[in-house]
């Protein structure tokens, strides 16, 4: 009988510790990407936005449909409220938050650089329930996720990533 404690109490202990970042189910979504290098967005792609989560990290999966090489993914830590891409981190500005109930319930808030740098990624309009909903880039293209496709919306957007 000792044995069995023995070994049964050790066992429960890695059990529970095991438990302490619950996995929530992902949850999958469609998004439509447009990309501006101009005022005309080109291309238009079609991606799935896979949302997972555990008790401290949400992560953002956005997986292109026709070629993985243009997949990319976002982690957000809820403590810190931190949104990291590629190897940049970017925290929330003291912008207003932009709210348009076409593309979701909940508003948007202006996340930036940490760091920032001469060509660096930014601003981003995101919200955890959401994802990313805008990227701007000061040297290269401005991306628009939205749910449906919507051209005159994504203009609003990009107006808001430079407010």
């Amino acid at each position: 009988m000792k044995k069995a404690l023995y070994i049964f109490i050790p066992l429960l202990i890695l059990l529970s510790c095991s438990d302490s970042k619950k996995q929530t189910e992902p949850i999958s979504e469609n998004r439509t990407l447009y990309v501006f290098h101009t005022e005309i967005a080109k291309p238009i792609m079609e991606y799935e936005l896979v949302i997972s989560e555990n008790d401290t990290v949400t992560k953002y999966s956005y997986r292109n449909l026709k070629n993985e090489e243009r997949n990319m993914e976002f982690s957000y830590d809820k403590v810190s409220k931190q949104l990291v891409f590629v190897f940049d981190q970017f925290i929330p500005s003291n912008r207003t938050e932009y709210l348009n109930n076409e593309i979701h319930k909940s508003a948007f808030t202006n996340y930036g650089l940490k760091e920032p740098y001469d060509d660096g990624t930014g601003p981003i309009l995101f919200n955890p329930e959401y994802g990313v909903l805008g990227i701007g880039n000061s040297y290269g293209p401005d991306f628009v996720y939205l749910p449906n496709s919507n051209l005159v919306l994504t203009k609003d957007v990009i107006a808001e990533l430079y407010k």
